[in-house]
């Protein structure tokens, strides 16, 4: 144990190349990310789409209108805060692959951080008066009792999706941190 704590050990290096290829799968990731959310938003909007022309409720039609919005501000933001680097950005970035590749991560990283406030929060106004408006509709039959469970039950898994959402773009964060401070250790 004590030859393995005193070995010495090698600086990190990593060559242009090889910051130019991790910038390049870096981008592809993002930009595979991204597509996944856009397939996912049009979804999302398909459904409550259909929910607002054949639902049972005025109120269940809001709400699905309001998660037809917030899915749409999330898509604008997406492509505001998180998109992938265009080629001619990525071409601009050729004179300083490192500083190019930080700049993106940082960029990625404050995205990921933020997702509270442009990710999450524009389906909460949405996801409530729709679980209100499924919960507490009139052709209910259940006692109020019942009715509110639903709601907070809805509520409830609302709450945790969101709180595990959060928690994988924490520790998504996290990772572009160890990775900007190994490209800032090249400098």
């Amino acid at each position: 144990q004590k030859l393995w704590t005193q070995q010495s050990q090698e600086p990190f290096t990593m060559s242009l190349a090889d910051v130019h290829l991790h910038a390049q799968r870096f981008q592809s990731r993002i930009r595979n990310r991204n597509m996944i959310e856009y397939v996912a938003a049009g979804s999302v909007v398909a459904f409550f789409v259909w929910m607002i022309a054949t639902g049972p409720e005025p109120i269940v039609q809001v709400g699905s209108g309001l998660i037809v919005l917030g899915a749409l501000y999330v898509c604008w933001k997406l492509y505001q805060l998180g998109r992938a680097a265009t080629r001619s950005e990525m071409d601009a970035g050729a004179q300083s692959w490192a500083a190019f590749h930080r700049g993106e991560l940082v960029r990625q990283r404050e995205a990921l951080r933020t997702v509270w406030s442009w990710y999450l929060a524009p389906f909460v106004p949405g996801m409530v008066v729709f679980l209100a408006g499924v919960s507490f509709t009139e052709a209910n039959p259940a006692p109020l009792p019942a009715r509110l469970g639903v709601f907070l039950a809805g509520l409830g898994l609302m709450a945790a999706v969101f709180a595990v959402i959060w928690l994988l773009n924490a520790v998504a964060a996290k990772k572009l941190d160890a990775d900007i401070a190994a490209l800032d250790g090249l400098e």
